[in-house]
């Protein structure tokens, strides 16, 4: 059986501004290359729901979400996503080294 992923809003704008970064950064090559990796580990994660660990970020909606790393590449970008029985919902796409609990607190997840 073959499962789908939506992308919250507040995730998108994070992959846009993670993309600009790394192209900007490391050039365009990797710019485009994180976007590739992204999209694939999240066509895994709705393959495989549970595959990712129990998000250890204490905020109300992150409750039953999970965190998945983006790649072996990209280790440090984390994916938080919410797994329910027919999806999974990209919520957030953030830098590991970032203040997680503040972010949520903050911006939220929409």
């Amino acid at each position: 059986m073959s499962f789908g992923y939506v992308v919250r809003p507040r995730a998108d704008r994070d992959i846009d501004e993670i993309g600009d970064y790394l192209v900007e950064e490391a050039g365009l090559d990797t710019g485009l290359e994180f976007l590739a990796e992204i999209y694939e580990t999240f066509a895994l994660l709705a393959s495989q729901r549970e595959m990712g660990w129990h998000c250890k970020v204490q905020h109300p909606q992150l409750a039953d979400a999970r965190t998945f790393r983006v790649s072996a590449r990209f280790e440090k970008y984390l994916i938080f996503y919410q797994p329910f029985q027919d999806r999974i919902e990209i919520l957030r796409v953030l830098h590991g080294s970032q203040d997680l609990p503040a972010l949520f607190g903050h911006e939220g997840i929409e």
